[in-house]
């Protein structure tokens, strides 16, 4: 469930800074707010499977030692 509110308020955020943009005198910003949003999403996502990997290996380390 949590995966599916974080995707929903980087979407939402997303969202708000382009169209924020569409009016800005200077849009840079609210680009790179948006963007920003999507790379810590992608990022957070990694950092979570990275330690899902590390603990099945651990487990299996074990589980060949026994």
């Amino acid at each position: 469930m949590w995966p599916i509110i974080k995707f929903l308020g980087t979407l939402f955020i997303s969202f708000i800074a382009m169209i924020g943009a569409l009016g800005a005198e200077n849009p840079f910003p609210l680009f790179a707010v948006a963007w920003g949003v999507w790379i810590l999403y992608i990022l957070s996502l990694r950092a979570k499977r990275k330690k899902e990997l590390d603990r099945e290996r651990l487990i299996r380390e074990i589980l060949d030692k026994l």
